[in-house]
């Protein structure tokens, strides 16, 4: 069954890239909603494993790739205004597309197809939005007046010290930390006004500007969380030394204010691209069977009950359909003589839904508890077939078993008294 989703999958991703290429782009909300309200509800059950979740990941990175490659592989190729709009729309519709076509769908699935669909959409306006403004800049690079006059407005405005506030709002310790990344952003700048009225080819000054990023934020990290670090630190100092150059050429009216509003535009749009970017395939290779953890707490977002899921078309499995099972709630009362405290005969159980570790198979039964005399709630997977020690807040404890039974039914043993779910 495993071989077969994942040929079926492969062959949907592969339609899909393909009316892309074709430009049929509206074709596009057919394959998917035909693909995902044909699943059964074994198969769809078993595309909520962690590990069957990443495997269809790892297909749809590829699939957005490939159809930005198709739209627009480089946001610097020359494409009229009107194309990019359409870009942008469909990039828009394809997530309301695949949402809908996803509605009634386990969270997990859900939240996991969510993602990588959201990072696709924002890559993919950014490269639009990075194109839109390609274009107005060009025309600006190709005036040599206007360039001339925005050189040489920049190196005054350097030079006379008019930038002053910004350095009064980071350290002033040169032998600090802080001194040198701002230095490090001024290198960047000073790098990009010498090479105006030198060349027309913007991307010559977006790649100077790329090797900066290299040189002084991806080569220094040794790690994701030195990158992000890293990344935060520069993009901050890099944003407030552009807008101190705007107050600059707006207090002091210089000529060249629209050519550089322009190009402050375009250098923080292509800064965030670039470290976004690289977070996301960072977060591609990290993701790997957490899937399960990203589970929301939001209880409108995640169904009672996975195993009671079925798609579109369907019948419910037959326990649910009588009005006297109730697999929600069970209340746990202290009975008799038994080794159980008082304390807990307020204590009400939730079922989430079932879950399976990726690690070792185990089934695993997700659970609500809420202790009423404290108004406490703790959030529990319990394995199948082993107890499981719960804490009170104020400090009482028991112990939960659950026993997997025959009849599609589970039992849960709570110090020795059985309650059905």
């Amino acid at each position: 069954m495993m071989a077969f989703l994942a040929d079926e999958y492969y062959n949907y991703c592969q339609d899909i890239l393909q009316n892309v290429r074709n430009q049929e782009l509206e074709r596009v909300e057919d394959l998917l909603t035909s693909f995902w309200k044909s699943l059964q509800q074994d198969t769809v059950m078993l595309m909520t494993l962690p590990d069957v979740c990443q495997l269809f990941k790892c297909y749809d990175v590829q699939l957005y790739k490939g159809i930005e490659d198709v739209l627009l592989h480089d946001f610097l190729e020359d494409v009229s205004i009107q194309y990019l709009k359409s870009v942008r729309l469909f990039s828009k519709k394809f997530k309301l597309w695949l949402l809908n076509a996803l509605e009634g769908f386990p969270a997990l699935v859900q939240i996991s197809k969510l993602k990588e669909v959201t990072v696709f959409v924002k890559r993919l306006r950014r490269k639009t939005y990075l194109s839109n403004m390609a274009k107005t800049m060009r025309m600006v690079l190709k005036n040599n007046r206007r360039v001339s006059v925005l050189k040489s407005d920049l190196h005054a405005i350097i030079s006379r010290g008019t930038l002053d506030m910004s350095k009064k709002a980071l350290p002033s310790n040169p032998s600090s930390a802080a001194d040198l990344e701002t230095h490090a952003e001024m290198k960047c700048l000073s790098s990009l006004i010498s090479l105006l009225g030198t060349s027309t080819d913007l991307s010559i000054f977006l790649n100077c500007l790329s090797s900066n990023l290299q040189t002084f934020v991806f080569q220094p990290s040794r790690s994701k969380e030195e990158f992000i670090k890293l990344a935060a630190s520069f993009q901050l100092r890099w944003n407030f030394l552009l807008t101190a150059v705007s107050k600059a050429m707006t207090l002091c009216h210089r000529d060249s204010f629209g050519s550089w509003h322009l190009f402050h535009l375009l250098l923080l749009e292509f800064v965030t691209h670039l470290l976004q970017s690289c977070m996301e395939e960072g977060e591609e290779d990290d993701d790997g069977g957490h899937l399960k953890e990203m589970l929301p707490d939001d209880r409108s977002l995640v169904q009672p009950d996975q195993a009671s899921f079925h798609p579109p078309h369907s019948s419910p499995p037959q326990e649910y359909e009588s009005p006297s099972v109730d697999p929600h709630w069970v209340t746990l009362k202290h009975s008799g003589q038994s080794q159980c405290p008082m304390g807990v005969s307020g204590v009400v159980l939730r079922v989430l839904g079932f879950l399976v570790d990726s690690d070792t198979g185990n089934k695993l039964i997700q659970v609500l508890l809420e202790d009423k005399a404290t108004e406490s709630t703790v959030k529990l997977s319990l394995p199948v077939g082993q107890e499981a020690l719960v804490t009170l807040k104020d400090g009482q404890k028991f112990v939960i078993h659950i026993s997997d039974v025959p009849q599609s039914s589970e039992n849960i043993f709570f110090q020795g008294k059985q309650c059905n779910i």
